[in-house]
């Protein structure tokens, strides 16, 4: 499936990191779109991928025409577009599977011309993107290697014999990861993009990322790396090699900074690729001097630390963005050197197509002379690419396939351990956001026991939960996760216990002590609405990530819960409490379909003929009416609860 033109949008973070600007495009006017010629073994490919690279060539040419014409425009192309310009002529199309079989090849070229562009700072467009993800609950599985360590050593053994050999200097070695996004987003599914990608960027520290949404795929840039910015007179490249991790303190990232500035291998690495990028810049007709006016610069993105030059080029006249492509991609910097040869190397060890990874991405626009343009793109690193639509399954979870992938530039005296390592270190920018969810319940022990009748309940729940999301249960692991976790309290205090079941059925348990609360718990109306046909509010698991959050501020206002409403503005729950009101000597809960967990002690104090409570649509004028509030949980039963009203 294909997105429509209305459905297509970017947001690109398109300036460097000191100004973190952003621009948003909307109001598509036209996209294109250009898919990999067929491959060598197919009937009619000299001609065809002939076709291919002349549509390639024109549709740039009509690019440049429309952001001259004052569109803005968003374009992808992917790495095996390679094959397509001058620095790999003679190269036949890459015919390579994409690691996640779910998704279809990428298009060499994806862009879409908008009529409307926004300027905006980086906090306005996590606010923006926040504001359109509103609703959306959504989890991250835990990413998979393609490639097992062993096979990464084995492939750069490989490299190192065709170094010696004399064929190349460095090669750029990547391997791919895969991962899922399951989401509820009511509005639409791209919400759910937006939430995640606004979710992951926030400890990114991105200058040229983005993301956008084209007709048929999806990519998500958390990318530090210019590829080039160009204006009228000048073009500007900044290839990053060397990386380092950040430090614990501000002290240590600093001394890691110095070491990596310092370090002859990485700078020896960097200076092979800024020879490179010189040589490409000056494959341009138009050049007339290129110079390196920063050289071994050291910059944190995130977790990582990344050495960065700078090539700059004075230019006679602008070339044309099909010259400038021509001359410079694929970027030596997701290469390696020289670029023909090691392309030649990419292609028959890697055994997966890499996509928009390793690509570019980037806007192209108006210039501030008549006949001009001006761009910018990133090397398309720290990238993930999904298909343009998800799958959805009958609970009405939309799932979104994910693929990415990371690199390490080899040299000859690389040691795949190391460099295994900081590819896991690059992969954070993810990585670190996913894990497969499972499913919680906490429980209250006192004397080495969870009660009876709430021990009941919590079983009812979970086993439930269970089977309609596909998890494997045994009762016999459930009561044995209990009693062993009860074994091992050496004292009468009371406890939370919290007991959780992954995928494949297994049990782990966490005791600590409970925290002493005010005989009155205050609380507050959560600003963020849920959406009462999640499917996922029904069931307690791990994918709670606004309930967190919630959370988490409620304790630094010292407030014990925040309470959600709905969609519809209706009374719901807490991020750990159920909610009852006293209303004319009588005690109500919401109900279920208002979007509410069927929470244990609310199950209890239903089934409590002296509570004498009933189910009834509550509103914030029945907080305001009511002779009482109570809040609770399995841990600490319903207590008196006070509104703290802004």
């Amino acid at each position: 499936m294909t997105r429509s033109l209305t459905e297509l949008s970017a947001l690109l973070f398109d300036s460097d990191e000191s100004n973190a600007g952003c621009r948003l495009l909307q109001n598509a006017q036209r996209s294109w779109v250009i898919h990999a010629p067929p491959t060598p073994h197919e009937p009619n490919y000299a001609r065809e991928h002939a076709q291919h690279i002349e549509q390639l060539r024109e549709d740039l040419h009509e690019i440049q025409a429309s952001a001259q014409a004052g569109l803005f425009v968003a374009l992808s192309l992917s790495f095996e577009a390679y094959c397509a310009f001058s620095a790999s002529a003679h190269l036949p199309p890459i015919d390579k599977p994409r690691a996640d079989a779910t998704l279809s090849p990428t298009p060499w070229l994806q862009a879409v011309a908008f009529k409307s562009s926004e300027s905006m700072t980086r906090s306005q467009a996590l606010t923006w993107l926040c504001a359109h993800s509103e609703n959306v609950s959504w989890h991250l599985d835990t990413a998979h290697a393609h490639t097992t360590p062993e096979q990464f050593t084995q492939n750069i053994n490989e490299i190192r014999e065709r170094i010696a050999d004399g064929q190349t200097y460095q090669v750029n070695l990547t391997h791919a990861y895969s991962t899922q996004l399951r989401a509820f987003s009511p509005n639409h599914p791209d919400h759910a993009l937006y939430a995640c990608f606004a979710h992951c960027v926030q400890d990114a520290n991105i200058a040229y990322g983005g993301v956008c949404l084209f007709p048929e795929t999806s990519v998500l840039s958390f990318s530090p790396e210019l590829f080039f910015e160009l204006d009228e007179h000048t073009l500007r490249t900044r290839p990053m090699k060397g990386t380092a991790p950040i430090g614990q303190t501000e002290e240590q990232t600093a001394q890691r900074a110095q070491a990596l500035a310092n370090d002859p291998k990485n700078r020896a690495e960097n200076l092979m690729i800024v020879d490179l990028m010189r040589n490409d810049v000056a494959r341009l007709p138009q050049t007339t001097t290129v110079t390196v006016p920063d050289l071994f610069s050291v910059h944190a993105h995130g977790q990582v630390l990344q050495m960065t030059s700078t090539v700059q080029a004075q230019l006679t006249a602008q070339p044309s963005l099909w010259q400038v492509f021509d001359a410079l991609f694929p970027c030596g910097s997701i290469t390696g050197a020289p670029k023909h040869e090691t392309l030649k190397i990419i292609q028959s060890i890697e055994p997966y197509a890499r996509g928009a990874y390793c690509g570019a991405l980037g806007l192209i626009a108006q210039g501030t002379s008549p006949d001009t343009y001006r761009a910018r793109f990133n090397v398309a690193i720290r990238t993930l690419e999904t298909s343009a639509m998800p799958t959805r399954d009958a609970l009405g979870i939309h799932h979104w396939h994910i693929q990415g992938s990371v690199g390490a530039g080899i040299t000859y005296d690389s040691v795949a351990s190391e460099e295994w390592d900081e590819c896991v270190l690059k992969s954070q920018f993810f990585a670190r956001h996913t894990n497969e969810f499972e499913l919680i319940e906490t429980m209250y022990v006192d004397r080495n026991n969870v009660p009876q009748a709430m021990l009941k309940l919590h079983h009812q729940r979970m086993k439930h939960s269970a089977s309609v999301l596909g998890f494997a249960w045994h009762d016999e692991a459930f009561v044995q996760a209990i009693q062993s976790a009860c074994a091992s309290l050496d004292n009468d205090y009371a406890h939370r216990l919290r007991l959780s079941l992954t995928l494949d059925g297994v049990f782990q348990t966490q005791i600590i002590s409970l925290e002493p609360l005010p005989e009155v718990l205050d609380f507050a109306i959560y600003p963020e609405r849920t959406h009462s046909q999640n499917p996922m509010l029904r069931h307690k698991t791990t994918m709670r990530h606004t309930y967190n959050r919630a959370l988490a501020q409620a304790k630094s206002q010292r407030l014990f819960d925040y309470i959600f409403l709905n969609e519809k503005g209706e009374v719901t729950e807490g991020a750990r409490s159920c909610i009852f009101v006293q209303l004319n000597a009588q005690w109500y809960t919401p109900p279920l379909s208002c979007g509410v967990l069927p929470s244990v002690q609310r199950a209890y104090a239903l089934n409590d003929a002296s509570f004498n409570a009933q189910e009834r649509v509550l509103t914030l004028d029945d907080l305001r009416q009511a002779q009482t509030i109570r809040l609770g949980n399995a841990l600490y039963g319903l207590r008196p609860a006070r509104w703290v009203e802004p």
